[in-house]
């Protein structure tokens, strides 16, 4: 069986726009006529034992809280009432299709639909779902990735248009940055006024854009096996000390650059041992420095301090609440804490949150928390829940991905 056949049997079909449209008029109108309750939301629910990475003796530093795949888990459980105004139809709830690219903010999730097209609003603030950019001048064909300034705009890569498209605070389209051809723009980095654009075209390069204006100011990189050089390049990020860290796939590495373009080291190489990588995909910087790769293949998030030195991983392959089909990208968030308090043991203290996306399963956005526990304070073996496998070679159904148009540079396209 190819390994596309079995992801279609692994992937129940999503709501198309229409749905999500033809839902949020059904909202509407019950609340026109006063019968959709108000109520709080609630992700989904993780009912089991407490998932902790890693798991005792060891000190425990990453807490699973919780996934969302939609309007069920925003907008939390439908009413008897609502359930009664529908009759016997079954209530088909929209839902992300393809989700890629993710960013959090205020207990507002975005994440990047490449199926739709659009952004995928989950605001657990205001317990809504919705999606952006699916009409008029901001209208996105392919977004890949995103990132939020502390101002409020979302820059999205949009590998379709070649461009980065900019919404605002309140998520209305502002502009458009264009990417100089050939383009395939797939992922944005920002540091003061400057913007930091992967290109995976054939010229595998990062080119620099004035915030303000848009005007190429620099580029570097180019495909090769190098140390600054790419193949198939698939996101990027810039921590907090300043520096750049790009995902490298098809070098199988991650690499770390001054913002001028000088390498400075590169890390892993092919495989499926910690350290090493499938198919690196999206890369971020926590506030503390840690670096975040999720990994396609081997269906994990590894953890890497600024110096490149391996710290642990979390995730794995399975079809439970924790764990990780195809993942794509990482957003860290400290922001929206508050809003799922509710899943963290009572004695975690998070630092932020770490938002994972997963291209299918059932478990599309899985939440976790990094922090820690009290010093001296000891869980209960009894009350930790084990994942059925972390290996990633162990689980025969899970699909080993192939070159997909994320990931693939135009010659290799149709």
């Amino acid at each position: 069986m190819t390994n596309r056949v079995r992801l279609a049997a692994r992937c129940p079909s999503r709501a198309s726009i229409r749905e999500i449209e033809a839902w949020s008029l059904a909202k509407r109108a019950l609340l026109v006529i006063g019968v959709l309750s108000a109520g709080c939301t609630s992700a989904g629910k993780h009912d089991g034992a407490l998932l902790v990475f890693p798991p005792p003796p060891s000190r425990p530093r990453v807490q699973f809280l919780t996934f969302a795949n939609g309007a069920e888990q925003a907008e939390g459980p439908i009413s008897a009432v609502v359930q009664l105004a529908f009759g016997d139809d079954p209530i088909n709830r929209p839902a992300m299709d393809k989700p890629y690219g993710v960013a959090a903010r205020d207990g507002v999730v975005y994440v990047c639909d490449t199926k739709i097209p659009g952004v995928c609003r989950l605001n657990f603030v205001e317990h809504t779902f919705d999606v952006m950019g699916i009409e008029g001048p901001g209208r996105l064909r392919k977004p890949i990735h995103l990132i939020i300034d502390p101002l409020g705009y979302k820059f999205v890569a949009d590998a379709q248009r070649k461009q980065i498209v900019v919404f605002g605070p309140d998520d209305k389209y502002v502009m458009a940055f264009d990417v100089p051809l050939p383009a395939h723009p797939v992922d944005v980095a920002l540091w003061g006024d400057e913007l930091y654009v992967l290109d995976n075209d054939d010229s595998c390069q990062i080119v620099v854009l004035d915030r303000q204006t848009g005007a190429v100011l620099r580029s570097f990189g180019g495909p090769g096996l190098e140390r600054g050089q790419f193949r198939v390049p698939n996101s990027l990020c810039i921590g907090p000390d300043g520096y750049l860290y790009v995902s490298d796939t098809l070098n199988w590495r991650i690499q770390k650059l001054t913002r001028e373009g000088v390498p400075l080291w590169d890390r892993g190489d092919a495989g499926h041992l910690l350290g090493q990588f499938g198919r690196p995909r999206g890369i971020r910087a926590g506030p503390d420095g840690v670096i975040y790769v999720a990994d396609a293949a081997t269906e994990i998030v590894q953890m890497f301090d600024s110096d490149g030195q391996m710290l642990m991983h979390f995730g794995g392959p399975g079809r439970v609440p924790g764990t990780l089909v195809l993942p794509a990208a990482v957003a860290i968030d400290a922001t929206s804490i508050p809003y799922f308090k509710q899943h963290m043991h009572e004695k975690f203290d998070a630092e932020y949150l770490m938002f994972v996306s997963s291209q299918y399963g059932q478990h599309r956005i899985s939440v976790y928390a990094f922090g820690s526990f009290p010093e001296g304070y000891e869980l209960s073996e009894a009350g930790i829940a084990s994942l059925p496998s972390l290996d990633p070679q162990a689980d025969a159904d899970t699909p080993v991905p192939t070159l997909d148009d994320q990931d693939e540079p135009p010659s290799r396209r149709d």
